[in-house]
């Protein structure tokens, strides 16, 4: 799928599709941390917890540049708190609340459609040319993330319906493909640490606020060793790093471009729950795989 914009970028960019694929990664392993550690508690205070320790790092870094660049952050204000409510509050914090009132597959299957809408809106507000090709790898990817979350078993998708719980894992979806759209709104100077710094300290104090307004009881602490290891991965890995690598290569190839990698995550979630868990491994893990990693191809390819 090539952008008018970046065409030659999406293809001639390897460190960018690394990057994009180190995201997925770190994004891959939640599934088996959060099966290992996180497993109840308060989504908002539990989307504080994998932002704090980070928000913190990065308001020091703020405040000792704040002579250089406050006057700047202060100018932008607006674009950096829309990508950031998005990104850095919303996302996160629905997609921990669908976990709990819905299943992983349920929230994994509307994560699923994410790439489709971030073309659409990647057409629509940045005027990015998608190719036959490009939307056929966004059909691709989308067969094989199915295939992988309903385990090749097709009647179980024909028999599949929305239930209310579900409307959180919606929610997550739409707000992540807002996100990944709303990057390019970075303004213009702005480095990738800067810009993130600005995103994660902004949602931070927006999702602290919310916490202390609405929940102010319902403070969840690392009680068990494998519960503090799991947010200190949810806070290095998952945040921080992947966001960071997510923004910069989408800032290279452009958000269309960038779409169909949403879809590597399901399938790194599984070959890490075969790993680390002991899950088994099945024909559809081969067969949804490798129309991902075909559509990937694809993408990287298409002109």
């Amino acid at each position: 799928m090539g952008s008018k914009k970046n065409t030659q970028a999406s293809f001639d960019s390897p460190a960018a599709h690394t990057l994009l694929f180190f995201a997925c990664v770190a994004w891959g392993g939640s599934y088996a941390v959060g099966r290992f550690g996180l497993s109840d508690g308060s989504a908002l205070w539990l989307t504080i917890w994998r932002w704090g320790p980070g928000a913190i790092i990065f308001a020091a870094y703020l405040a000792w540049n704040w002579k250089r660049i406050g006057s700047s952050l202060l100018q932008n204000i607006v674009p950096i708190t829309v990508v950031s409510i998005l990104g850095i509050v919303i996302y996160p914090a629905t997609l921990f609340r669908a976990v709990a009132e819905t299943t992983a597959l349920n929230s994994s299957l509307y994560l699923a459609a994410t790439p489709a809408l971030i073309a659409f809106g990647s057409v629509l507000f940045w005027k990015e040319r998608v190719s036959l090709a490009g939307w056929f790898s966004v059909l691709l990817g989308i067969t094989g993330s199915l295939i992988l979350l309903f385990r090749g078993e097709w009647s179980a998708l024909v028999g599949f319906e929305i239930a209310s719980s579900d409307l959180w894992a919606i929610a997550s979806a739409i707000a992540w493909a807002g996100y990944c759209i709303a990057i390019p709104l970075k303004p213009t100077g702005f480095s990738e640490i800067k810009f993130l710094a600005a995103l994660v300290v902004t949602g931070t104090v927006i999702l602290i606020f919310m916490g202390v307004v609405f929940l102010p009881t319902d403070i969840p602490l690392p009680n068990t060793p494998s519960t503090a290891w799991s947010m200190i991965y949810f806070a290095v890995f998952p945040s921080i790093l992947a966001f960071f690598a997510w923004n910069k290569a989408t800032g290279i190839v452009g958000p269309a471009v960038a779409a169909p990698y949403n879809n590597l995550v399901p399938f790194l979630g599984g070959i890490f729950g075969v790993i680390f868990l002991g899950e088994a491994i099945e024909g559809y893990h081969f067969t949804g795989g490798g129309l991902i990693i075909s559509a990937l191809v694809l993408n990287a390819l298409a002109r």
